[in-house]
């Protein structure tokens, strides 16, 4: 059984706030209110501490209405149920406008590594350098962070830089604007997708599968129990019901229209990103990261390999090097974790096209795992898989019925990959790779199509392969590192890592 997640919203309804379209900034808490409040979240503190095992929950997750986070009691709780051994998780949504030092102080040390804390940014209300301030104040306390804003088309500017300042680290999510009686531009969702690649899901709305939500509820202050934040209220109470009847997934909706709803469902397809509590939009922590090169950290040109120095096939001038904003991300995700390349180009041609920035990276996959490198130090350990092909003149006659330039790339000598690349915007028709699938069908290697490119590296060699090897290198195990691509052939790093993230 996976564990549970309960989420929580009290009776309060005050913010410190004051925005305009808010209307909880509009509501003075009264001290009558405020004792409610801490006694209804103190009773519910008590039952998940004498329910927690029995009822298998993992995580509780507070998302007020107001602001909460201003207010000890809901540290005090928190602190208690983080120091439950069955309790993994727990949390809370705020402005993060709350004293970060008088929090830790309530909190207490211990515990500190189970507390997420999902911080939205309301620019009208704080300034940005505080904001992103107090989110490095949390993390140096070992705090899991996660930031966001809403996506107002006007603001992404703003929350592009908002990413700038922020550690690599803290995932930045993007809500999408509701009330924005247009749908957004397809130039605007691409931008945003740049800074949230997760931005898609807020504008699926999927349909609502109540078995898919199982593994949660969300308990109001006096007990009401409904399956998420928008789905019907339960014929049963909190407080006077017995696991089955609250876990019964009960829903009316026919979409699961924001990420409270459908990220906390077990079919969220980038659970194996944010681990088996979703709903905080908080990362795993990974060992390594692997990254796809052409089309993912760069543009797509098409042409894999044999591009002029000075050309695209598309007539534009290549760029050497990494983008600016990309290289300031990477460069400090490397003072978190290692961080490696995974691309099918031969190692030659990634070390033309990324010139000095190779030396971001402590090595990588190339060729599609045809050869593996390692940075230690000073040292280097690499390895290499080499081709034979077996009868060379039949490959050159193919190559040359099909009009296509044959490329042989060897490392100290050794062929590890071999190219066909065709003219600008000629592509592979099924009747050649029939005719290369039984040309090659004895020998060694195995063949895949990359527009107008076919390449051969090793049978039996892919990324997932080569990532796996230089885990052992590593001493880390496949399943806890993160790899990032964009097509067919980085499945493979998919198949067998603990996250994969498919960048649109």
């Amino acid at each position: 059984m996976h564990k549970r997640t309960v989420i929580y919203r009290g009776s309060l309804k005050s913010c410190n706030y004051s925005c305009s379209y808010c209307p909880f900034a509009k509501h003075k808490m009264q001290p009558s209110e405020g004792e409610k409040d801490k006694r209804n979240f103190m009773r519910f503190c008590d039952s998940i501490e004498s329910r927690a095992e029995d009822f298998a929950i993992g995580a509780v997750f507070v998302t007020p209405y107001g602001e909460a986070s201003i207010h000890h009691w809901y540290w005090e709780g928190l602190s208690h149920l983080a120091g439950l051994p069955e309790i993994d998780r727990v949390g809370i949504q705020t402005n993060l406008s709350f004293s970060v030092e008088e929090c830790l102080q309530i909190f207490g040390t211990e515990g500190r590594d189970k507390l997420c804390v999902w911080a939205t940014f309301h620019p009208e209300m704080t300034s940005m350098d505080e904001f992103v301030s107090k989110c490095h104040k949390l993390i140096q306390n070992h705090v899991m962070v996660c930031a966001g804003a809403v996506g107002v088309p006007q603001k992404i500017q703003l929350i592009r830089e908002l990413r700038e300042k922020l550690s690599p680290a803290v995932y930045l999510w993007v809500n999408k604007m509701d009330g924005l009686k247009r749908n957004y531009e397809p130039n605007e969702i691409e931008e945003i997708t740049e800074i949230d690649p997760f931005f898609k899901y807020e504008l699926e709305h999927p349909n609502a599968v109540p078995e898919m939500c199982v593994d949660r509820c969300f308990v109001e202050a006096d007990g009401k129990i409904h399956t998420c934040n928008i789905s019907a209220t339960k014929a049963v109470n909190w407080y006077d019901s017995g696991k089955e009847e609250i876990f019964a997934p009960v829903c009316r909706r026919k979409r699961c229209t924001c990420y409270l709803a459908y990220g906390g469902r077990n079919d969220f397809k980038p659970k194996n990103v944010f681990g088996s509590y979703p709903v905080f939009r908080i990362p795993e922590k990974f060992k390594a990261v692997f990254f796809d090169l052409d089309g993912t950290l760069l543009p797509a040109y098409g042409r894999k390999e044999a591009i002029s120095e000075r050309e695209t096939p598309d007539g534009k001038r290549l760029l050497r090097g990494l983008p600016d904003g990309i290289r300031r991300k990477l460069a400090v995700l490397r003072n978190t974790c290692p961080i490696f390349l995974a691309t099918s180009m031969p190692v030659e041609e990634v070390q033309r096209r990324l010139k000095k920035d190779m030396d971001i990276f402590q090595g990588g996959i190339f060729a599609s795992g045809g050869y593996l490198w390692l940075k230690d130090g000073q040292e280097s350990k690499e390895k290499i898989y080499p081709i034979q092909i077996g009868n060379r003149l039949e490959v050159t006659e193919f190559a040359h019925s099909a009009k296509a330039k044959l490329i042989i790339y060897r490392k100290d000598g050794i062929p590890y990959k071999v190219t066909m690349i065709k003219s600008r915007h000629c592509l592979w028709e099924e009747a050649e790779c029939a005719r290369m699938e039984e040309i090659s069908a004895d020998w060694d290697y195995r063949f895949f199509i990359e527009g107008n490119c076919m390449e051969m590296v090793k049978k039996g060699q892919d990324k997932g392969t080569g990532i796996e090897e230089l885990c052992k290198w590593l001493a880390i195990a496949a399943e806890e590192v993160l790899a990032v691509g964009n097509d067919s052939e980085d499945a493979a790093m998919e198949r067998v890592c603990g996250a994969y993230i498919h960048k649109v």
